[in-house]
């Protein structure tokens, strides 16, 4: 990969027909089995959520369960028949725990859950044991102690599966609020972050038009192009890091025009191939921006200002550092003033990289230093 520096061009989409054949066909590969699985996850949270669906699979997989060892037998003709009604006879055996669970235990109503559950086992094991017994399988007494465990069994098996079934779609519930809940967040800190930007630029821009007007139609341009993409392209949750390396390099276009002479800027950001590696939408302008606000707070003429960024694996390294002078940075409290920015973009770190980022800054001899290092998406 080659590096920029500040004098080169960025180029804001990467030319897909200059990617290998072997890269494109493991990309187009990676897409269908992403949506593969899509397709299927979604398939099962239908299947599980449809009570049709999961009843009839619940019957068909303990008929052919119960089922199996019938057809080994040798003698199946003879014993079919029996088989058949001892199967259903245990099915609706699991029915009757699953409608005992939600009628009474659901319901925190101990006592009668356990009262009905013992007066199921003795009816169906009486039901069960009269079977066998008129059909000449076994005698009373060994029918009866045969038929009370295993309608003991069945019932127990109906409660445990109603249980979990229950346990489950309450997860699923939770999960789904919670992901909203993400989701509202973040679409409330995206909002905030952009009227923040817009706020800063255009205060810029009327100092600027007051003092050096002629400098204002490329500023507008740029301005344009940074919005288009806040707006139209920022709706997803992760976006190609090529696309944002684009934009925040029309945004460091801006500020050198409007910086002038003044700026010293040294970037080392790579060119990143494709749409495979993505991040977050608007997080590493925070940053930048702050870089470039904050470097005027400085007595020095000139104002400062180092940009890096590369892939290293599966992370995204990134750092920023710029001259400030610290007494003057902390006795106008700045952070407290505008840093909503900042705020926002950890709070959106925490949500968007739980456990995979790790953000680090510090103030050392008059130059502001922050590195952060991410799980490329």
């Amino acid at each position: 990969m080659s590096c920029l520096n500040s004098s080169a061009s960025f180029p804001l989409h990467s030319n897909l027909f200059s990617a290998s054949p072997a890269r494109i066909v493991s990309e187009w590969v990676y897409c269908i089995y992403i949506c593969f699985m899509e397709a299927l996850q979604r398939l099962i949270k239908k299947l599980f959520l449809s009570r049709a669906a999961a009843h009839s699979l619940f019957c068909l997989a303990f008929i052919s369960f119960f089922f199996f060892p019938v057809l080994a037998n040798r003698n199946v003709s003879q014993v079919l028949g029996t088989a058949f009604i001892v199967c259903f006879f245990f099915l609706g055996t699991t029915y009757a725990g699953r409608w005992a669970c939600k009628k009474w235990l659901l319901r925190n109503k101990l006592p009668l859950f356990f009262i009905n559950i013992i007066l199921l086992i003795l009816v169906f094991a009486v039901l069960i044991s009269l079977f066998i017994y008129l059909r000449g399988l076994q005698k009373q007494w060994e029918a009866l102690t045969w038929g009370i465990p295993m309608v003991t069994l069945f019932l127990a098996l109906g409660v445990f599966l109603t249980i979990s079934r229950e346990t489950l779609r309450r997860q699923m519930k939770e999960m789904e609020i919670s992901d909203q809940q993400k989701q509202s967040e973040l679409e409330l800190l995206r909002s905030q972050l952009s009227p923040h930007f817009l706020f800063n630029t255009l205060n810029n821009l009327y100092g600027l038009s007051i003092t050096q007007h002629e400098k204002m139609p490329p500023l507008l341009v740029k301005l344009s192009d940074l919005l288009r993409y806040s707006v139209y392209d920022t709706k997803q949750r992760f976006v190609p890091l090529n696309d944002e390396l684009g934009y925040i390099w029309n945004y460091i276009e801006l500020e050198k025009i409007r910086f002038g002479d003044r700026l010293r800027l040294n970037l080392d950001i790579e060119q990143v191939p494709g749409t495979a590696a993505k991040i977050a939408p608007m997080l590493l302008i925070v940053f930048i921006e702050n870089a470039f606000k904050h470097s005027k707070n400085t007595y020095d003429d000139t104002v400062r200002i180092d940009i890096k960024l590369k892939l290293s694996q599966n992370n995204i390294i990134f750092s920023v550092s710029n001259s400030c002078d610290y007494d003057k940075w902390l006795s106008s409290q700045l952070e407290k003033k505008t840093g909503i920015g900042v705020s926002n973009t950890v709070r959106r770190l925490d949500l968007l990289y739980p456990n995979e980022y790790k953000l680090e800054f510090r103030m050392e001899k008059n130059i502001y230093y922050l590195n952060l290092e991410l799980k490329v998406k």
